[in-house]
């Protein structure tokens, strides 16, 4: 390896090139590579959505649903499968095991069981649409149109609108809130068709015979060949008026219109859309899967601009939720952070080293980072939330390799050595520790590619990011530093003696070795106090420190659940919601960047559209721009909501960030037995609201609207020629609408509407007399053959593998329970679950996924430290000296829980990242100073061993200080926010950073006194083996 070292330390042009290429290629790739929130995630579900127009829930749900679920048991390498039965739709969402050994197999097999059920009543007249979810699809921006205007007008500036959007490269799709399509509506007189005896089938069947358009062939003649056509369509809508429903030779004509008005309008409005309190015409964008977001909403609202000045007074356009604020803020906190990082690491470096060393050391951060950030695009990889995460930890751990070997190189160099052998034989002397370190640092982050679950998926690209980048520090310090590193070895003079060395740190080195001499005669109370220091934190850090997921501590949004009594119009909810509205007008403009207000739908994983219903989306600002956090915010508007009255519930969540897992709490109560399954579920919704810090519980087993069911009579239906079909065909026609037919207008499709006028629609005496033709063509009134009933019926037919269950989910005030514990005592409460045979409880959620990732967390933890011991057992050929440099990881530990204690810091996912970043600085630092003490022990046999070891440790402080120094340094900045503040990352910076700095002089301490009672243990086995 000499040899090739030698190459590369002589050749500095070679160094200055590599750097300068490396440099290009990561500002080349980042100039070019896409930005995302997430990473590109196949989150392995499939959703189902089928329409049944005018059917009831329970309708949805035997005619639709549960066929598509029986099905679907023949596919196999489905995890699970949620259904939700709903007024005109059914939505079936299914989950893929993760481990299916071919996942597009399993999808298309799913595919080809949905297209197999084909037994759908015959209102059911479109596919199924299947939608396969992946992150990418999820929206980027929502611009709304709104202003004192007639509603077509703004319609068609709307209209203009969405068509330019739709152009724009990088927008997938678009999504539609307030805006209604065109429909012709034809509404029936009831008194006029009963009067004629007209059935409304015969006007539906007119319409559809008039408006046709076909051709019928071809007039040929010598010179020429004409196509025939024969042109009934509606060339004005309104000719629909003159269709002649009945005739005769000597009776009159009926047309449409002498029993029904025409009129040019819009479908029925069932969800207002309101941004920032003002109606709204608006556009929730998805990006494409490819684009960039922050390029893609920089062209949108280019776009906006442009039209902005188009727009006539009274008219303007406004923005929503913006998703791409997240990703720039975070870039540029990351930005920031990196660039005081950087230079707080190069001022300490050259505190040690000279200014020149110091310099190329501190490069190696951003020539690691670009170096990495060049080759994510090769493994399809965006720089994304996750990614920069990874790349905070980068930050921590890649200077240290660079360290150790410029250090080593200065010490050679001080030994008398010339500048060439200097680094030839320094990086010699530490290369295998080197290689070691790093491979280690691989090992601890290598599991994490095979964490379970949703968040597992999300994770991958964190070991992938970190391992390029170890990839390319390594070639950096190996091959690129030391060329950089050589000439700062000569002398001004030019003499072939010692480099300019910082001797301020000679005394501090010599006083460090007296003082750890004197400790290693305590060596043994040193130990026994260590590890109960180590048991005290591990039960502290049990039993006191909490473990959430994503702490809500930096959380950006929320959202405000309201819904009115059962019964509640449209317009009373839209009333009820400004009120709340209010509440968030007054709130400081520093705090609100936008909220959005859906009334007469919520969407926790798939809309439901209910009048009484209504939802607020609340956006902050950024949360290091703030003076108070989410939870703050929420307690005050929580405060004064309670004096507005008319609500049946009101619930708030908080977004935590993160992968999509669900709500803190979620529990499903399954069994087929309505009456167990509502008793459970009535238990557990009234347990979870006696468990101190649980908030906002909730069930989706909610009342639906309103309903009159028609009992019908058979005896008399068979006696006067009708049948049931007869009577839900005439029933759907005339409350919920028949779209007969349709003609194209420009660039719409309008359809034609055939339903009763709006005040019979309204009053049950109507229904009662709706007419019913028999097979004669005489009209029968309903009321001869059926009965009605008022009552209310569910709005949701809710499914979990194909039973019925009932979702209860619910918050938690992190500081007082986790979801974990919530869970738990759910569990333990109903663990015995004799009063209801049959049903049972299936947890999910965020308390789930935490459950999960806390165990895949620990699988990882555990295989990474079996591959780093089997890898030291390799480098010292000896599998005790190993566990000697493991047992700095229990020690770091220490450092890890005093410091989360004192910041008054929850476990996080990210937060335990950090750990094991951590974990691996530590071992690294302990695996390099062994590795030395070992080397000095075979040079040095016969002198005093505890001499030997003070020394050495002393030989390896500069550097063990140096590795540590530089990651708080590189670090602290982004934990404490001083160039932006990402409440998310802190915890991650606070336990590489601080961890580090209190775990290190437990290090230089602990490490030394192990070593030596591992010599005690050899000479007091090699002394009993003397005397027997």
């Amino acid at each position: 390896m000499k040899p090739l070292f030698r190459f590369f330390a002589e050749r500095h042009m070679l160094a200055y090139l590599m750097t300068i290429l490396v440099f290009l290629f990561g500002l080349a790739t980042i100039w070019q590579i896409n930005r995302a929130q997430y990473p590109k995630v196949d989150l392995g579900q499939m959703v189902v959505t089928t329409q049944y127009p005018g059917a009831a829930p329970e309708d949805v749900e035997l005619n639709v649903t549960n066929k598509i679920e029986d099905e679907l048991k023949s596919v196999t390498d489905i995890r699970r499968v949620f259904s939700m039965s709903m007024e005109n739709v059914s939505i079936i969402i299914v989950d893929i095991e993760p481990d299916a050994s071919d996942q597009d197999d399993v999808k298309s097999e799913i595919r080809e069981a949905v297209f197999r059920v084909t037994d759908y009543p015959p209102e059911v007249t479109e596919s199924s649409l299947i939608t396969d979810i992946k992150s990418s699809i999820f929206p980027i921006l929502e611009v709304g149109l709104t202003g004192d205007m007639p509603y077509p007008e703004l319609r068609e500036l709307a209209r203009r609108f969405e068509k330019k959007l739709k152009d724009i490269p990088g927008v997938a799709s678009v999504q539609r809130y307030g805006y209604r399509d065109r429909e012709i509506q034809v509404e029936l007189y009831p008194e006029r068709i009963r009067r004629l005896q007209i059935p409304m089938q015969d006007v539906v069947n007119a319409i559809q015979q008039r408006n046709i358009r076909a051709t019928g062939g071809a007039i040929e003649s010598f010179t020429s060949e004409k196509n025939l056509v024969t042109l009934a369509q509606f060339r004005d809508p309104m000719e629909v008026g003159d269709v002649v429903v009945r005739s005769s030779f000597d009776g009159p004509i009926i047309k449409v219109s002498d029993i029904a008005d025409v009129s040019d309008g819009f479908e029925e409005e069932r969800v207002l859309s309101r941004i920032n309190g003002h109606p709204a015409i608006s556009f929730l964008i998805n990006k494409s899967e490819s684009a960039d977001i922050i390029r893609t909403v920089e062209a949108i609202r280019e776009l906006v601009k442009e039209e902005e000045a188009l727009l006539p007074d009274g008219v303007r356009f406004i923005y929503g939720l913006d998703f791409s604020q997240y990703v720039s803020n975070q870039l540029s906190i990351v930005m920031m952070n990196g660039a005081i990082g950087l230079v707080l690491v190069l001022i300490v470096l050259a505190l040690f080293l000279n200014l020149r060393t110091a310099f190329w050391v501190a490069l190696g951060i951003p020539f690691t980072l670009l170096g990495g950030i060049s080759l994510l695009p090769l493994f399809d990889v965006e720089l994304d939330t996750v990614t920069l995460t990874s790349l905070i930890i980068v930050i921590g751990i890649v200077v240290d390799d660079a360290i150790i070997i410029s250090e080593n190189i200065f010490q050679r160099r001080e030994k008398g050595e010339s500048p060439v052998d200097a680094v030839v034989n320094g990086i010699f002397q530490v290369y295998k520790p080197v290689l070691t370190t790093v491979l280690t640092t691989f090992l601890a982050f290598a599991p994490m590619f095979f964490m379970p679950g949703i968040l597992g998926k999300f994770v991958f690209v964190i070991p992938l990011t970190i391992t390029l980048a170890l990839f390319v520090s390594l070639v950096e310090a190996f091959f690129v530093l030391p060329a950089h590193v050589l000439p700062g070895l000569y002398t001004k003079e030019g003499k072939n003696t010692k480099s300019t060395m910082r001797n301020w740190f000679m005394p501090i080195r010599d006083f460090f070795e007296r003082i750890l001499l004197y400790l290693l005669r305590f060596r043994y109370v040193l130990i026994a106090v260590a590890l109960l220091s180590f048991g005290g934190a591990l039960y502290y850090g049990l039993n006191y420190i909490s473990y959430i997921l994503f702490p809500t501590k930096g959380a950006d949004a929320f959202s405000v659940w309201i819904e009115l009594p059962v019964g509640s119009s449209l317009e009373a909810t839209s009333k009820k919601a400004a009120e709340f509205e209010r509440l968030l007008e007054v709130l400081p403009e520093d705090e609100v960047d936008a909220y959005l207000t859906r009334i007469g739908t919520q969407a926790d994983i798939v809309p439901i559209e209910q009048e009484n219903f209504a939802e607020l989306a609340v956006k902050l600002t950024p949360y290091g721009t703030r003076d108070r956090s989410a939870e703050e915010i929420v307690e005050d508007i929580r405060r004064e909501a309670e004096r507005i009255g008319g609500t049946s519930k009101t619930t708030f969540f908080i977004e935590s960030g993160g992968p999509p897992v669900g709500k803190p709490v979620t529990i499903r109560v399954v069994g087929s037995d309505d009456a167990l399954r509502t008793g459970l579920a009535d238990s557990v919704y009234s347990f979870l609201g006696r468990i101190e810090g649980v908030s906002d519980p909730d069930r989706d087993d909610k009342e639906g609207k309103e309903q009159i069911r028609i009992n019908v009579r058979h005896d008399r239906l068979a006696r006067l020629g009708l049948s049931v079909a007869d009577i839900a065909r005439t029933v759907r026609t005339a409350y919920d609408g028949q779209v007969v037919t349709s003609v194209r207008y420009g660039e719409e499709e309008v359809d034609f509407r055939v339903m009763l006028q709006k005040y019979a629609r309204k009053k049950i005496e109507y229904l009662q007399d709706l007419s019913i033709p028999n097979r004669t063509g005489r009209l029968i009134p309903l009321r001869e053959v059926a009965d009605f009933e008022q009552g209310t019926g569910p709005s949701v037919f809710h499914h979990y593998d194909g039973e019925r269950s009932i979702t209860i989910s619910s918050d938690v005030q992190q500081d007082t329970v986790t979801p974990i514990e919530v869970m738990q005592a759910v569990e333990r409460h109903f663990e015995k679950n004799r009063d209801f045979p049959g049903v049972k409880l299936v947890f999910g959620g965020e308390a789930q996924e935490s459950e999960e990732s806390l165990r895949g967390l620990f699988v990882a933890f555990g295989v990474a430290a079996f591959g780093i011991y089997f890898l030291l057992i390799l480098l010292f050929n000896s599998v005790t000296q190993p566990l000697l440099v493991m047992m700095s990881i229990p020690f770091a530990i220490i450092g890890v829980v005093i410091t989360f204690a004192l910041h008054g810091e929850v476990f996080s996912f990210l937060g335990l990242l950090g750990v094991v970043g951590m974990a691996g600085v530590v071992v690294n630092d302990s695996l390099v100073l062994v590795n030395y003490l070992n080397e000095l022990y075979r040079s040095g046999r016969g002198a005093d061993v505890a001499r030997l070891v003070a020394k050495g440790t002393a030989d390896r402080l500069r550097a063990i200080l140096l590795t540590t120094v530089t990651t708080a340094a590189g670090l602290l900045p982004l934990a404490y926010g001083i160039g932006g503040t990402d409440a998310t990352m802190m915890p991650m910076a606070l336990a590489l950073g601080w961890g580090l700095l209190l775990a290190t002089p437990l290090t230089l301490v602990l490490i030394p006194c192990l070593y030596m009672i591992g010599f005690d243990i050899r000479r007091f086995i090699s002394g009993i083996w003397k005397i027997s």
